[in-house]
């Protein structure tokens, strides 16, 4: 139950995805501002801890399957590292704690860190087993994080914006899936 095993379980590698917080003051120039920044920071920390609390409750819901993983049986709770209770405990606080934080800035940054928590809970439970919701679902999530720290700085978005940020994630998440399922079909003969 080290304090290391617990920093491993909230991937705190994935929390660069949260830049895309800056997207929107950065984009408006207003990122030079300490009232359009110190809001973005705070989305940024808001994101990161509802960002690992999701890990955490992933990895406790597909605990059985990723112990018979050859690569996931080595995450923290799947190895025993962390325990289910600590896991439970810990998870979610950093939930609740992010979802908190995120009102702090703006009432709208609350409610986008809210709608990515019950997205990437939904994509943990259901969706990340249904073929294309599950890729809408992972770009969403990018999405959201622009639109938290739009709201966080108090940046108008533009539909163009939006637009883009979209089509974009879309494109990330399919290439990245398109990588994954090609080098599965060339690991199928190993």
């Amino acid at each position: 139950m080290s304090a290391r095993a617990h920093l491993r379980e909230a991937r705190p590698k994935q929390w660069v995805k949260n830049v895309l917080v800056f997207a929107a003051p950065g984009a408006a120039g207003v990122l030079n501002e300490w009232s359009a920044l110190w809001p973005t920071l705070v989305a940024f920390v808001a994101l990161s801890m509802a960002a690992s609390g999701t890990y955490y409750w992933n990895d406790i819901l597909d605990v059985e399957a990723d112990r018979a993983h050859p690569r996931k049986r080595a995450r923290p709770i799947a190895s025993g590292a962390v325990s289910m209770t600590s896991a439970r405990l810990i998870g979610t606080i950093l939930l609740l704690g992010g979802v908190a934080i995120a009102f702090v800035p703006d009432w709208r940054c609350g409610v986008a860190v809210s709608v990515y928590v019950a997205l990437t809970v939904s994509y943990s439970v259901v969706l990340k087993h249904e073929p294309v919701l599950d890729l809408m679902a992972v770009a969403a999530g990018f999405v959201l994080r622009a639109i938290a720290g739009a709201e966080a700085s108090g940046v108008e978005m533009s539909t163009w914006f939006l637009l883009c940020a979209s089509f974009g994630a879309l494109f990330i998440v399919t290439g990245k899936r398109y990588a994954e399922l090609r080098d599965a079909g060339e690991n199928i003969g190993e």
